[in-house]
């Protein structure tokens, strides 16, 4: 284990144990959304290669300002590597695909392929990641809605400015697509509470405002906004393939969100449940890391 890897662990660990209640606050405002085109000094290593949750049933792109997103669990397969700063666009990669359902204006229903279509960038954190689709190409496409199936064994690699390095490029490579990947299958499978549970907050996320104007978030002190957006995400049929256990845990979490803003701490409903999801993910993010050997 490197000097990386113990400054990786404490900091991970020190972001777990300061969560308390100030981890409940509003979420820190996103980093630079350019990080990516950065100037880079030739020493320094890539973003981290990532893997996706899987999840069989169609989660929808929301559309919003001329951009349909999803967000969606992610996990890193790189511990040693730095992790991606908010806006690091990333490709697919490994033995799974992401698909792309469109329902046309007609109705019917087509499905294929989503590589060359989506584009996916990191949310800030190696947890969360977003995937898009300019609506322009919503409409090229004559769709209505589009959604996304996320098959198992999906890898994201980080998109640089110049080449990498071939022992760079390698070994991403074995990672998205060899023992690392197929390692991080099992503790990240759909079915398991805290990935069911993580998929859960992801859906509850998505349907909330990034911004709350005067300070107040009324979906965090409304017990009635709460249920709403509960109801709202279970009715919506995303939750069909998740196990009862992983997306109790979700609702606890929501509980407890909701408790907090009632005692009166300052808070945003998407703050803290991104935060309980971050730190669902991370959980098994050290479990991973624990149980890999040469990675």
């Amino acid at each position: 284990m490197g000097p990386f890897r113990l400054t990786h662990r404490r900091m991970a660990f020190a972001a777990v144990v300061s969560m308390g209640f100030a981890a409940l606050l509003a979420a820190a405002p996103p980093a630079n959304a350019d990080a990516r085109t950065s100037v880079r000094q030739e020493n320094e290593l890539p973003p981290q290669v990532l893997g996706l949750v899987a999840h069989m049933t169609p989660i929808p792109l929301l559309c919003d300002g001329g951009t349909c997103q999803a967000l969606v669990s992610s996990f890193c397969l790189q511990e040693d590597r730095p992790p991606p700063a908010a806006g690091q666009a990333y490709d697919t990669a490994g033995g799974g695909d992401v698909t792309l359902i469109v329902r046309k204006t007609d109705g019917s229903t087509r499905e294929f392929s989503g590589a060359g279509l989506l584009a996916y960038t990191s949310d800030g954190h190696f947890t969360r990641t977003r995937i898009s689709m300019d609506s322009a190409r919503l409409a090229s496409l004559d769709a209505s809605a589009v959604s996304v199936r996320i098959a198992p064994m999906v890898s994201l690699v980080p998109l640089t400015d110049k080449p990498l390095p071939d022992a760079i490029a390698e070994r991403d490579a074995e990672t998205a697509f060899g023992s690392p990947r197929f390692t991080a299958s099992d503790f990240f499978h759909p079915g398991k509470q805290r990935p069911d549970a993580a998929v859960t907050l992801t859906r509850l996320i998505d349907r909330l405002p990034t911004a709350v104007s005067g300070g107040v978030d009324p979906n965090a002190v409304d017990p009635f906004k709460r249920a709403a957006l509960w109801s709202t995400v279970v009715d919506s049929g995303e939750l069909k393939s998740l196990s009862d256990a992983g997306i109790a845990r979700a609702r606890s979490e929501l509980d407890r969100c909701g408790q907090f803003a009632e005692m009166g701490f300052k808070l945003t409903l998407r703050g803290c449940l991104e935060s309980a999801h971050d730190r669902t993910m991370r959980e098994l993010n050290d479990e991973l890391w624990e149980a890999e050997v040469g990675y």
